[in-house]
Formats: structure tokens, sequence, C-alpha cells
């Protein structure tokens, strides 16, 4: 029973941890710019960008 409780602890003190972690470094701006233009694109493993390449 100890060494659950202790996992138990070691695992809420952790989440704790990253949760502060994930607050501090939240942006406090606006995520997108309506302004500015981001372009996702993919390519499979050779490198290719054409359609089934």
């Amino acid at each position: 029973m100890k060494v659950l409780s202790s996992r138990i602890l070691a695992s809420a003190v952790l989440a704790l941890l990253c949760w502060l972690v994930l607050i501090g470094a939240s942006s406090k701006g606006p995520l997108l710019k309506r302004d500015k233009v981001i372009i996702l694109s993919t390519t499979d493993v050779k490198g290719k960008t054409s359609p089934c390449g």
C-alpha cells in the first residue's frame, strides 16, 4: 500500500509540474494573426510532392 500511495503522489506532483510549465509557456496574445499565411505541405518518403509519388 505504501508503494501505491507514493506512486500516486509522484504522479500527481509530476502532473502539477507539467501543468505549471504549460501555463507558463502559453502565449498571451492571439495564436493566429490575420495578416499571415501559413502553408502546410507534406511529402512522401522520397521527398516528392507530386500526387501518388
